[in-house]
């Protein structure tokens, strides 16, 4: 049975017996830096029954010190197991930022073939300000389960030599992929990729001040957004998926967020 990529923190799906939640917060600049997500986790406040997931204890290690890589099927298929994961389980992703590090753990799920992934649109701020019962105190346990080691799926990952060649062409206009790099706009400007197009996606992104939360756009919104930076053009090759999109994803986590909400909103 299909779920939806989006849900929001008061839908029903999270409740249900397949549902496991994880928190996948992640600090990217700890503000104050004594700040550690998997003891805020601990502490609570969280969603019932939430199981934390470590970012960067489940990214593969890299020789040359690359954070945050995909992990191995190996690699991904011991942390889902030590999480009490089946290849049944729908996974909820949530994080303590509203949306940051949630979609790339999806995004992880999703490369590895797991069909039911969702993202809890607001994560943990947004159901603190809709009056979700949450729970404090230290975390239940649960029982690990044996995750079969999955296969990858090679079309939503492109390989470094993959990226070398569209850096190689006369303009991000040649031939039929795109390049994007969702970095924020100063990064982006202080050097990128040769032909990779900016979409600045935190800035696509919608903030609760009252809160200090981000959220998703709506769907028609959202398209109007990357429209007007990517140019109208680029936005009818990813809807009527006439490009391959390749997104440049050398910042923290938070600018992963593309993979998942283009397939949601396409």
């Amino acid at each position: 049975m299909a779920v939806p990529l989006i849900i929001s923190p008061t839908s029903s799906l999270i409740t249900q017996p397949d549902a496991v939640v994880l928190d996948a917060s992640w600090l990217y600049e700890p503000d104050p830096p004594t700040r550690n997500a998997y003891e805020e986790f601990q502490a609570g406040p969280r969603f019932p029954n939430a199981r934390f997931w470590d970012l960067d204890a489940v990214s593969e290690p890299h020789p040359d010190g690359y954070m945050l890589m995909l992990p191995s099927p190996e690699r991904f298929a011991a942390f889902a197991g030590k999480h009490g994961i089946t290849r049944d389980s729908h996974v909820i992703v949530y994080d303590n930022d509203g949306v940051f590090a949630a979609p790339r753990t999806a995004w992880t799920f999703k490369v590895y073939g797991h069909e039911k992934v969702s993202v809890i649109n607001g994560g943990l701020p947004r159901a603190k300000k809709e009056g979700v019962k949450l729970e404090t105190g230290p975390p239940k346990e649960f029982q690990e389960t044996e995750y079969a080691v999955p296969t990858l799926d090679r079309d939503a990952v492109v390989q470094f030599d993959e990226v070398l060649k569209l850096a190689q062409r006369p303009s991000p206009s040649a031939g039929s992929t795109l390049l994007i790099d969702a970095r924020p706009a100063p990064s982006y400007q202080a050097g990128h990729i040769p032909t990779s197009l900016l979409l600045d996606f935190p800035s696509s992104l919608l903030k609760d001040q009252a809160s200090n939360f981000t959220y998703l756009r709506e769907p028609e919104e959202l398209k109007k957004h990357i429209g007007e930076q990517l140019g109208q053009d680029k936005l009818d090759q990813i809807v009527s998926q006439k490009a391959t999109v390749v997104n440049s994803e050398f910042g923290h986590s938070g600018h992963h967020i593309p993979d998942v909400i283009i397939e949601h909103k396409s």
